[in-house]
């Protein structure tokens, strides 16, 4: 049997770790590749879904508008309606105060606001004589 030398063991570990580290390298150079292949390949995958979430994004912001368009008119209606319930005589004075005081809180001016509050003295006033 041959002796085995310091220097055998110190080139045996030397090439092993040469091995090691080629071996290293070749990895992480096919690592890099594949990603970049893996990356190209997913490139118009990527473009169509940034595509769909900007049409996503340009119809939430029309459906949006049309929300907000609505609640405008909504509201615009709404006062409008209060307004014609306001000034109806034939609407008892009771229902005409209470339609009033929602009126003044969706923030109704003008002078339906000005007869609502006489109206609502009128009413204070029918109040006070049936206390009595």
């Amino acid at each position: 049997m041959e002796n085995i030398t310091l220097g055998d063991i110190n080139g045996f570990l030397l090439n092993f770790a040469s091995i090691i580290t080629a071996g290293g390298v070749v990895c992480a150079l096919a690592l890099k590749i594949g990603k970049k292949v893996l990356d190209n390949s997913l490139d118009p995958f990527n473009k169509r879904i940034d595509e769909m979430d900007r049409k996503r994004e340009e119809q939430f912001i029309a459906t949006n508008n049309k929300i907000n368009k609505l609640r405008e008119e909504l509201d615009d209606n709404s006062l409008n309606t209060m307004k014609n319930s306001i000034c109806n005589e034939m609407i008892p004075l009771s229902e005409r105060v209470s339609i009033f005081e929602k009126y003044e809180q969706k923030g109704g001016n003008g002078a339906v606001k000005v007869l609502g509050h006489k109206l609502q003295q009128e009413y204070e006033k029918e109040l006070k004589k049936k206390e009595r």
